[in-house]
């Protein structure tokens, strides 16, 4: 029997190695992703909210005395093609003619994106198959949006069938797949990914940029693991005559009322850019110096290299 799920349809359109791993393999993720593993939180939270009836989201105020679910679990089984399809949608508020599905989004749009519509026509399918209602409503939540985070419209479920057609494009676009090394950010398969070891033909710049692309991901991973490491133990790494670490570093902090005042009591000319630009304010500063008393230096601590100065005998 096929397994499949929303994750799964779209996971066809991005990296083959990835999709293989996961789907193909069944190997468990050997990566943490530090944006995924806040997600989950964020999701976790919400959800709880949900569940004690404390969101305060007016759009969704309405259906609050409605029956409320989170993470769950559809399920239908193809029997001619033996598929089975398996979702969990985020939260559903439902009454015995009434639902509404939303997907939660840990992003600034609120809207539905073509990829949400398909997520939730999915949902809402499986859910009106399970039980019918008169009315569905599907909806994304993007909770980093703080003017307009909801987004709900109405619709006609369609049937499961169209889950079915879907599952079928998608084993026609597996014969497709190729690697995408934009993805390498975000991969949970980056430790053994296998395409690092391959060899890059340095006069296609095609193929250099995605190897880029794939060590940038991977040097971003180790970053992670060094700095967790320093911030947890507050020491530094030595590797032969450099140590990697958090080190103090000054900037320069522009006081930018006072700065363009001086300017003007004094005659001095200025760009309107230099209210953001401080690299300009600091060139300035440099030809007249009553200028420097709208500039104070901060100390931030900064993540980096330093090579470990000689101690003289």
């Amino acid at each position: 029997m096929e397994k499949w799920s929303f994750s799964k349809i779209d996971a066809t359109k991005g990296c083959r190695i990835a999709f293989e791993k996961k789907y193909i393999q069944n190997a468990p993720p050997d990566t943490e992703v530090p944006e995924f593993v806040e997600a989950h939180k964020i999701h976790e939270n919400i959800q709880q909210d949900f569940l004690k009836k404390q969101i305060e989201y007016p759009a969704l105020t309405p259906y609050l005395n409605n029956s409320i679910f989170v993470e769950k679990k559809y399920s239908h089984y193809f029997q001619q093609e033996d598929i089975e399809f398996i979702a969990f949608a985020d939260v559903v508020m439902e009454t015995e003619v009434s639902r509404v599905i939303i997907d939660i989004k840990c992003r600034y749009n609120s809207g539905i994106n073509e990829r949400d519509k398909l997520q939730l026509l999915v949902y809402s399918a499986l859910a009106n198959e399970e039980r019918p209602t008169a009315q569905t409503k599907i909806g994304i939540l993007a909770p980093y949006n703080l003017y307009s985070p909801i987004s709900l419209v109405e619709i006609n479920p369609p049937s499961v069938d169209f889950i079915l057609s879907e599952i079928e494009k998608a084993k026609r676009r597996i014969q497709r797949m190729q690697i995408k090394t934009s993805e390498c950010e975000y991969c949970e398969y980056r430790k053994g990914c296998e395409y690092g070891k391959t060899e890059t033909d340095e006069t296609d710049l095609q193929a250099v940029a995605e190897k880029y692309l794939y060590l940038k991901a991977q040097i971003e991973r180790y970053e992670e693991m060094l700095r967790k490491h320093a911030e947890i133990t507050g020491k530094k790494i030595k590797v032969g005559d450099k140590e990697l670490g958090f080190f103090e570093r000054f900037y320069t902090k522009v006081n930018v009322s006072e700065f363009l005042t001086l300017c003007k009591d004094n005659k001095i000319p200025f760009l309107n850019s230099i209210k953001i630009d401080t690299a300009k304010a600091k060139y300035l500063a440099k030809k007249y110096d009553i200028l420097t008393s709208a500039m104070e230096k901060e100390i931030k601590y900064v993540f980096g290299t330093k090579k470990i100065e000689e101690k003289e005998e």
